[in-house]
């Protein structure tokens, strides 16, 4: 009997098209390798990143992502375990280094590039806010890379929210003005206000947000704020009823979203403004002594990988879009050393 032939790179290139599809489709933390590039830090990013890692599906095919031809493989840490949902379990970062708690969040990952936290295995983080005022003292450089809205999210087809929330209406919600959505055209219903947990980029976004339509003051949250939730888990619906909570838009249009959370971002709310919804760049962020190696000129600076037209179906599997070049208009990959982050967000 005879058997076709079938070369050795088919096999090859098909093999690798089946890692990449088991490393995408939420299997375990990476097993360490001596050359790996690490990130942890942002919630928002880590879908976009994977992605753009280990290649993602585009209707019946697989498109390879950057780890396909790399020397070394991009490998991200999720906020959370990604076969557990586990918050801070122990993972183990690189060969023969001590295992640390996870970090979940931006400012978390941010926190262990720099000062007493510092843990040189780490080469970047992942962010979904700008620089604070200690991460500038401290010598962080952020490259930003993609577009991100954050809105006001509710339970898919719910009846008890009104179809748009003002940032206006969002400060009375959160210091405790509001506490039935009916105060703001919705159902006779008690407001359920929710934030993410601390160490969150899109929780210190959204509080700069509201302390902006505050009047520049910041807003004393209510005692009733629950502050513990996971940023863009679309199953807080199910535990918390008549909830709000700042959701990534892009995020809310992922399939594992669409029948749990919707977004009240477009239309004019009760009190006459338009509806809450809030661009925001997302970036990488690594020290400032190593923007010049490889791996940041690769992968983060401008003209590099993230930049490219290889990485946008990645970042928009992962409900980002990717921010245009500077030869486009844009600045994607050009370095942010202060607070003030981004503020154009053209994109490609």
């Amino acid at each position: 009997m005879k058997h076709p032939k079938v070369s050795i790179v088919a096999v090859a290139v098909i093999a690798a098209c089946l890692a990449g599809l088991s490393a995408t489709s939420a299997s375990a933390d990476p097993t360490p390798q001596t050359k790996d590039i690490i990130g942890v830090g942002s919630d928002t990013t880590q879908i976009a990143m994977n992605a753009v890692a280990d290649g993602y599906k585009s209707g019946a095919l697989y498109k390879a992502g950057y780890n396909a031809t790399a020397a070394s493989r991009l490998v991200s840490f999720d906020a959370f375990n990604p076969v557990t949902g586990a918050k801070g379990d122990m993972i183990t970062l690189r060969v023969g280094t001590s295992a640390i708690a996870r970090p979940d969040g931006s400012g978390a990952g941010k926190a262990l590039l720099y000062g007493t936290a510092n843990n040189t295995a780490i080469n970047f983080a992942r962010s979904s806010s700008a620089l604070s005022t200690a991460e500038v003292a401290a010598g962080l450089v952020a490259y930003p890379f993609a577009l991100d809205q954050v809105a006001a999210g509710v339970a898919k087809n719910s009846t008890y929210a009104p179809a748009a929330i003002s940032a206006a209406q969002l400060v009375k919600i959160y210091d405790g003005t509001y506490t039935n959505w009916n105060q703001l055209g919705g159902a006779d219903a008690p407001i359920t206000a929710l934030l993410p947990q601390s160490g969150s980029g899109t929780r210190s976004f959204f509080l700069a947000q509201l302390k902006a339509a505050n009047g520049n003051t910041d807003v004393v949250l209510a005692s009733s704020v629950i502050q513990t939730v996971q940023e863009h888990d679309a199953s807080v619906f199910a535990a918390y009823t008549n909830a709000v909570v700042p959701f990534s838009v892009g995020r809310a249009a992922l399939a594992a979203n669409t029948s749990l959370v919707q977004v009240t971002n477009t239309g004019t709310a009760s009190d006459g403004n338009a509806a809450f919804n809030a661009k925001r760049a997302v970036y990488n962020v690594v020290r400032s002594a190593d923007t010049s190696k490889a791996f940041v000129t690769s992968l983060f600076a401008e003209g590099a990988y993230l930049c490219g037209s290889s990485a946008k179906g990645a970042i928009a599997s992962g409900g980002l879009t990717q921010l245009a070049s500077a030869a486009d208009g844009g600045v994607c990959g050009i370095p942010v050393t202060t607070t003030a982050g981004v503020s154009n967000f053209t994109t490609n």
